[in-house]
């Protein structure tokens, strides 16, 4: 079986960083991507936040909890081409997220 390994010099990322504009309302971090090869998102704040790649960001299932500090990366088998949602209770608590294409 052979194997093709992809370097970052063919990786283009994308800087998707910010901070919660409105606390309590969900709001996009990341667009629907058919050519995602895959994201990360750290929450730099000292609050929880949610992402959901399934539909809206809420402080409850099916989006995931990222604890202050937490950070979360696509699995390396596959990556999802949604939209990625975000939500945080409090305004103005930042992130650092990226996402690469191939």
């Amino acid at each position: 079986m052979s194997t093709t390994r992809i370097t970052s010099a063919e990786a283009k990322t994308k800087n998707a960083s910010g901070t919660i504009i409105a606390g309590g309302t969900a709001q996009e971090l990341m667009a629907a991507n058919k050519g995602r090869g895959g994201f990360w998102i750290q929450n730099v704040s000292d609050g929880d936040l949610w992402i959901n790649e399934l539909g809206t960001a809420a402080a409850a299932q099916p989006s995931m909890k990222l604890a202050a500090g937490a950070l979360y990366e696509s699995p390396v088998t596959g990556c999802t081409a949604n939209a990625i949602s975000i939500f945080g209770a409090t305004t103005a608590k930042a992130f650092s997220a990226r996402e690469w294409t191939y």
